[in-house]
């Protein structure tokens, strides 16, 4: 049920996971708006909703903190 809402057991979206994931893997908001077919002031808004909702400094706190919460 979580998952046709977009969201995961974590309190992840499963767009934010993609995104993390990609940013994890060192691609830049070009690169990963191309990966995922979304425009890159989209992936700026999800990793901006993410940092802000979770209270995070960086995307590489983003990074850090999905990985220590085991969704990346």
């Amino acid at each position: 049920m979580l998952e046709n809402r977009g969201a995961t057991t974590s309190g992840f979206s499963i767009r934010e996971v993609d995104v993390l994931r990609l940013m994890a893997d060192g691609l830049d908001t070009h690169q990963i708006g191309k990966e995922l077919g979304y425009s890159e002031r989209t992936i700026k808004n999800i990793i901006y909703t993410f940092t802000t909702r979770v209270r995070l400094r960086n995307r590489s706190h983003a990074v850090f903190y999905a990985m220590r919460a085991g969704v990346i």
